[in-house]
């Protein structure tokens, strides 16, 4: 029986771990915080489809709502356009500890082991091999190491240089978050429900502003840390731009770090796979990660039980990086080229490409996040190509020229990625895909 060691609680962590122990393997899941304690204070959104094909059983109904339309606002909110849920797919909105919980238990139901608060240090190796992980409680061995310990994983960091696995994140590559629950001051019926704003306060970032029958849920979000005085200047500012935002904190008020980048370039190596934040696979702009970490965990599961050799290596893990990329990837890398246009813009710009009409303001519903590979290329190249014919200033035409140019040549990248593990090739792919983002 092998045994595999899962290096934090990430979503898709402990998901993977789930199908692993089914099949027969000895898994172990080492988490830093107590169990009560993992997730933050706060809702999360995202596709309650990717928990069957793992077996995980749909939330009772009474633990989860229907995300509603998001009405996406720019600095001015004069204008704005509307992405609708769709009727047939909806996503749903869960409390962070309730989905832990669901997941937890299914896992711990499967066979998965849990040894919380474990401060992990570092990877633990033989030659350029992951052989287990070092905590403040000791040295743990293990045929092969899931790391789901988030975008700023020691192990990722404690990786040999000569893998060629990303250690450090860039500039804009992070979004600073604070998030929490006030009062729902006004009663009176309120026209949009789930209201981002880009650029709010002429600050880059977003905010939004959810308002259900009881509460008020805020979240501000930036490209650059804050800290709390500016979290709170930022409120007074939103509250006096919505009316059913009350005073009273009623829970929440952390701060948090969300990866806003790229997917790894190389996300496995021998006795090592990343999965989750650990592999960036959040949405830039959108932000969201919990359905691609779990669509990857059912992938990463398939890859190691079909590992007939049983050694778990970068030739035999590569299968599931191709495919994560096939599948999800592909879908989502754009992203982060359009968040570097979007970072670099000015709020004056942000208004007027909303004041222009070109986002189909107040009409049809954003397609962009529900699409197919293909049809979000298309749509985001013609909306580039829209805004970089709206504007006369130079540098912001040729950063969304060569934006325009490489989200044109990213799919045929990601579809030119090595069929098979060799280290030098598959390095050499990835630095040309990452010089796609820089």
């Amino acid at each position: 029986m092998a045994k595999i060691i899962v290096a934090g609680g990430g979503h898709g962590a402990i998901a993977c771990a789930a199908v692993l122990a089914e099949n027969g393997f000895d898994v172990t899941v080492y988490e830093q915080h107590k169990r009560e304690d993992m997730g933050y204070d706060w809702t999360d959104i995202f596709d309650g489809r990717t928990l069957k094909p793992l077996g995980i059983p749909y939330p009772e109904k009474d633990k989860y709502t229907v995300k509603s339309d998001v009405i996406f606002c720019g600095p001015s909110e004069n204008n704005y356009f509307v992405q609708r849920s769709p009727k047939n797919q909806p996503e749903i909105r869960m409390e962070r500890k309730d989905i832990y919980n669901l997941l937890i238990d299914f896992a711990v139901s499967k066979g998965v082991k849990f040894e919380f608060e474990h401060n992990i240090k570092s990877a633990l190796l033989a030659g350029d091999r992951v052989t287990g992980i070092k905590t403040d409680k000791g040295e743990y061995y293990a045929d092969l190491v899931l790391d789901g310990c988030g975008c700023e994983s020691v192990i990722r960091k404690t990786l040999p240089d000569c893998l060629g696995i990303q250690k450090n994140l860039k500039e804009n590559d992070l979004f600073y978050v604070y998030r929490a629950f006030y009062n729902r001051k006004a009663k009176d019926t309120v026209e949009n429900r789930f209201k981002l704003t880009l650029f709010s306060n002429g600050h880059h970032g977003i905010s939004w502003v959810t308002t259900e029958d009881d509460y008020t849920d805020v979240l501000i979000g930036r490209f650059k840390p804050f800290n709390k005085k500016e979290a709170n200047e930022a409120l007074a500012q939103i509250r006096a731009m919505n009316e059913a935002l009350g005073a009273k904190k009623l829970r929440g008020g952390s701060f948090a770090t969300i990866p806003i980048r790229q997917t790894l370039a190389i996300m496995v190596a021998d006795g090592y796979a990343a999965i989750g934040d650990s592999a960036f696979m959040t949405t830039p702009l959108i932000g969201s990660g919990i359905a691609n970490a779990l669509k990857a965990a059912k992938i990463l599961a398939d890859v190691i039980i079909a590992d007939e050799t049983k050694t778990y290596s970068a030739e035999t893990l590569w299968k599931y990086q191709r495919k994560y990329y096939q599948s999800v990837g592909m879908i989502i890398t754009p992203f982060a080229l359009l968040k570097n246009v979007v970072a670099s813009m000015t709020p004056e710009q942000i208004d007027y490409v909303f004041d222009s009409g070109i986002l189909e303001a107040k009409s049809k519903a954003a397609k962009i996040p529900h699409a197919k590979a293909a049809e979000l290329s298309a749509n985001a190249l013609e909306i580039l190509v829209r805004v970089r014919n709206l504007f006369s200033d130079k540098q912001l035409k040729k950063l969304i020229g060569n934006t325009i140019t490489k989200i044109a040549k990213l799919s045929l990248l990601i579809s030119s990625m090595p069929k098979e593990y060799s280290r030098n090739e598959v390095q050499k792919w990835a630095q040309k895909y990452n010089r796609m983002f820089d």
